[in-house]
């Protein structure tokens, strides 16, 4: 006969004998002494997450139990968490939330309890104000972050937005690091001051309010990067952010082989609401899919024109490659600036000026 303890025939509805546990051996019999202990770690006016380390042998044992029971059963790691959680709830007036200030952490095999600090989620949108400057953290590839001569001891290839909101970020939250999720990306020689989405993961945070103002004014006194709405979230919006895909407008510095004439600006200008197809780009085949895109070029719009070089506003789809626009990229992109004037054309610089994401914001509001 099929016997349980107390705690786990209760998660099973109390449809066995009470007697030695076949599933955990006895040891949930410490869970309300480790649920004492835990409650030590949790401060009144805070919120906690409860997470439980089952062995995956009791798991196995459970899948056995539930071939001849089922109905009624509930899984004893998801049992514990909710007892556990409603228990601390009780003991310390503190909240259960799954995004809690500090994550609990039972090893119910062990008989041990643990208190970490949470990950903490800031929400916010940067601008890059100076080319040069990769979006993320770059490791030198030579010697893979231990400094060589080919990176000048630095150990890595550039700087990063990542770096320098991260690391003001991580000296206000006591974060033990960081991770920026962002909606898409600009190359290191392109400047935006659109305000790119991003949400930063601060790792174990010690700090859950941080002086978001002061956080903002640390980043900018930098003069090559600045952030503005700033905001604690959810960890859901990770996803959400890195998700979303919004189409943008642009500042392009065209350089062309030849002066153009009216006709060949209005040309280029004629563009606005057609399609193109573009193969992906030489520069980045090395890491990206092989694909021939189809993306609508919204609006073109002159902005100033002498000699070899003209300055255009260019509204596309998101995943528009704009250089590759102008330059024809071998004719992997048609129609392009060039294919459309029968000869060379180059970005000298691009900006990136706006970022259609009125969802995000109302869905981050």
């Amino acid at each position: 006969m099929t016997t349980l303890c107390k705690f786990c025939n209760s998660a099973n509805r109390n449809s066995f004998t009470e007697g030695d546990c076949f599933l955990c051996e006895g040891k949930f019999g410490k869970m309300d002494s480790l649920i004492e202990k835990a409650a030590e770690k949790i401060a009144p006016d805070s919120s906690f997450s409860i997470s439980t380390v089952i062995p995956k042998k009791w798991l196995e044992r459970e899948e056995r139990l539930w071939d001849s029971r089922l109905e009624g059963c509930e899984s004893i790691k998801t049992y514990a968490n909710r007892h556990a959680g409603r228990a601390l709830g009780k003991k310390t007036g503190a909240r259960p939330d799954t995004d809690g200030d500090v994550r609990i952490v039972f090893d119910i095999e062990k008989g041990e309890v643990t208190a970490e600090p949470n990950d903490l989620f800031i929400f916010g949108r940067y601008e890059k104000l100076v080319a040069g400057i990769s979006q993320s953290r770059w490791k030198c590839t030579e010697c893979n972050g231990k400094g060589c001569k080919k990176c000048e001891g630095k150990g890595k290839m550039y700087e990063s937005v990542e770096e320098k909101i991260g690391e003001v970020m991580k000296g206000e939250t006591g974060a033990g690091d960081y991770s920026m999720h962002a909606s898409g990306r600009e190359d290191i020689d392109v400047v935006t001051t659109a305000g790119r989405p991003f949400v930063m993961q601060m790792a174990a945070a010690k700090s859950r309010k941080p002086d978001l103002g002061k956080i903002a004014k640390g980043i900018a006194e930098g003069k090559e990067v600045a952030v503005s709405d700033l905001k604690i979230v959810k960890r859901g919006a990770v996803e959400l952010v890195a998700a979303s895909h919004f189409d943008k407008e642009y500042e392009a510095e065209v350089e062309f082989e030849k002066e153009p004439g009216k006709e060949q600006v209005d040309a280029i200008l004629s563009l606005g609401g057609k399609t193109i197809e573009q193969l992906t780009p030489e520069r980045v085949a090395h890491r990206r899919a092989i694909l021939t895109r189809r993306r609508k070029i919204l609006r073109i719009k002159l902005i100033s024109s002498k000699g070899k070089k003209a300055a255009f506003r260019i509204e596309t789809e998101a995943g528009t490659y704009i250089k590759e626009l102008i330059t024809g990229d071998n004719e992997r992109t048609r129609p392009s600036f060039s294919s459309i004037l029968g000869m060379k054309a180059g970005c000298v610089s691009l900006k990136v000026v706006k970022i259609e994401d009125g969802f995000l914001r109302e869905t981050m509001e």
